[in-house]
């Protein structure tokens, strides 16, 4: 949808789709940016859909569960895109929006921000972009270069810095806030923070498979998940979870947990 309302902007400007860029440690994605008359246009597109609301600074999808403000997405990405043509040698001005590309969505409580595109306005914001006389310049062109040959192709996620099991804070982290919890208190843990619940066991299954993915060489035991998810109180209640989930190898002192086969 995006792709079809940015047509008639495709001879004046380039177009540059879907960059992984990395400033100083720090990675940013670009949706989509447009490079005419020495001026980067970041658009950030989302396809959200139904009726959502901001409450205390937090943005609410239709079902209450908070998500990441996109407004602070594109305003780190804006920061660090000057910061990264600043770098490069080059001087171009950088305007940043944030297109609501979906005509079901509506947002309550909407923020006075104008570098929010909602549906109804993608005409008027056409418009006033092609009234510009924009032109692709050498610089333009140039830069587009530039950027495309700094595209991540590698996940960065996947480069972590060093770490050892004995180093690393234990415990249970809450799915929606990102802190840890601090008790179990019955089948659930809640979290003290955001107040979200989950169950014991799927909190525990959850963590076992963050151990399996950092630690991919280690044999997975009730004795390391129990000490790795750190606020279980019960060994036996990491061993039942892992015995429903997983195929057990050995016996007592000796076992450890593998996937269980697919028939």
């Amino acid at each position: 949808m995006f792709d079809e309302w940015a047509l008639p902007l495709e001879p004046k400007m380039v177009f540059l789709n879907d960059l992984l860029l990395d400033h100083q440690g720090s990675t940013f994605q670009i949706d989509s940016c447009a490079l005419g008359s020495n001026t980067i246009f970041n658009f950030e597109v989302k396809n959200f859909e139904g009726d959502y609301r901001i409450k205390d600074d937090k943005w609410l999808d239709p079902s209450g569960e908070e998500i990441k403000n996109p407004l602070l997405q594109i305003q780190r990405a804006d920061s660090l895109i000057r910061q990264k043509t600043r770098q490069s040698g080059f001087k171009h001005r950088v305007e940043s929006f944030l297109i609501f590309i979906n005509p079901g969505f509506y947002l309550y409580n909407p923020p006075p921000d104008t570098s929010i595109i909602y549906f109804p306005q993608l005409s008027r914001f056409l418009e006033k972009i092609l009234n510009r006389s924009m032109i692709v310049r050498k610089e333009d062109q140039r830069l587009a270069e530039k950027l495309l040959s700094m595209d991540i192709e590698e996940d960065p996620y996947r480069r972590l810095p060093p770490y050892q099991f004995e180093n690393l804070r234990k415990g249970i982290i809450c799915l929606h806030c990102r802190s840890f919890f601090q008790s179990v208190t019955g089948r659930w843990l809640i979290c003290s923070y955001c107040k979200k619940k989950e169950t014991t066991a799927a909190a525990i299954l959850r963590t076992t498979e963050e151990f399996r993915l950092l630690f991919p060489g280690e044999k997975v035991t009730t004795g390391m998940i129990y000490e790795f998810c750190g606020v279980v109180e019960d060994k036996r209640t990491v061993r039942k979870v892992l015995l429903t989930n997983f195929e057990m190898i050995g016996i007592r002192n000796h076992a450890y947990y593998v996937e269980k086969l697919k028939l």
